[in-house]
């Protein structure tokens, strides 16, 4: 816990879209809450003029506008913590009367009581990369629900896909099929070809951003440690690049316990007394790490004879679901261990 002095300012911001509302703290008490327009240099007017000499630290929970105000904050001199909002103490009287002044006193409380600690920040670099990748991933669940739409379409009409085509794979001799599919009414056939168009385009502009994204291996910060990553069975590409831009730095995690915790493969835990109960994942995780290492686990499982052996023997105790979540954690102590100590990967070798 950090020491708390007279010339220490604690600064709650509660941001939205056309104004923030903000509560200031001094080391013995509430000053002010206030509200003011959306922007990081209101607040350093303010501050300037009244807590020239302080020690400013501020907070703000993690959300849709990014790090940009942690950024400019940090360039005016003060300490800043991004928030995620689970962490932040709270009272069922606050929960039950919410209000952006409640919540800016609730984080510069948790602030001035040494309370909080922060999320990682990634650079700008990393976080545009995260940008495009995530995009990508988006730009998949576009071409997912229009192909979905098609497929709606054709049952909707009493058609039958052909057993050669159906299949989540769709070819360049099902797509023929399409066009030349024949309905009764003309208007479905034209919302089936406009179905199609919007699949093409959202289809050529898929494997335009994925060129872009598989490059990214090859950037001169990420090159190395992409290609021992690689040696890893079941770590292709593009988990490559995603393990790389999510973690940025693996020296941020203690020991793989950490790191673990991070990806949340690890179960929820709840002990009192006599009663030990251990649940499901934690809900608490980096969901695209966890579900990229979790299908990785299955190919993992096909190429190292290590793995394959560990899976088996824990088809003995455990449900399928269980046995590969286990080896998607020996998985991540693999890539965490590659990372950490900039070694090349050796197959079959238990860790």
């Amino acid at each position: 816990m950090e020491q708390i002095t007279e010339k220490s300012l604690y600064v709650g911001i509660d941001v939205h879209k056309r104004q923030w509302s903000v509560s200031i703290f001094t080391a013995v008490l509430h000053h002010k809450t206030f509200s003011q327009p959306p922007e990081p240099s209101s607040l350093h007017s303010y501050i300037d003029k009244f807590f020239k000499d302080y020690r400013v630290v501020c907070a703000y929970e993690a959300c849709k506008f990014g790090f940009w105000i942690y950024r400019e904050l940090t360039s005016f001199g003060y300490e800043c913590l991004v928030v995620n909002p689970a962490d932040i103490p709270t009272t069922n009287k606050e929960t039950s009367e919410k209000t952006d002044p409640v919540d800016s006193r609730k984080i510069a409380r948790a602030l001035q009581g040494g309370l909080l600690r922060g999320i990682y920040v990634p650079d700008e670099f990393t976080l545009g990369h995260r940008q495009l990748f995530r995009y990508r991933k988006k730009l998949w669940v576009d071409l997912v629900r229009v192909k979905n739409r098609i497929k709606d379409k054709l049952l909707f009409n009493g058609l039958k896909i052909p057993q050669e085509h159906d299949n989540p794979y769709w070819s360049k001799a099902f797509l023929k099929w399409l066009v030349k599919v024949e309905f009764k009414s003309t208007h479905t056939r034209a919302t089936l070809d406009h179905l199609l168009e919007h699949y093409a385009m959202i289809y050529r502009h898929f494997l335009k951003v994925s060129i872009e994204v598989r490059a990214l291996h090859k950037l001169p910060r990420y090159k190395e440690d992409a290609k021992r990553l690689r040696q890893i069975p079941g770590i292709g590409p593009l988990t490559s690049v995603l393990l790389l831009i999510e973690i940025e730095d693996i020296s941020r995690f203690k020991n793989f316990k950490h790191f673990n915790g991070y990806l949340g493969l690890k179960p929820m835990v709840h002990s009192s007394g006599d009663k030990d109960r251990k649940g499901y994942m934690t809900y608490r995780s980096n969901h695209a790490l966890r579900s990229s290492l979790v299908e990785c686990a299955w190919t993992s499982v096909q190429r190292d004879p290590v793995m394959l052996s560990c899976y088996e023997d824990l088809l003995t105790r455990h449900t399928k679901k269980r046995a590969i979540v286990k080896i998607a954690r020996k998985l991540a102590s693999r890539i965490y261990r590659v990372l950490k100590e900039k070694e090349d990967y050796d197959l079959g070798v238990v860790q």
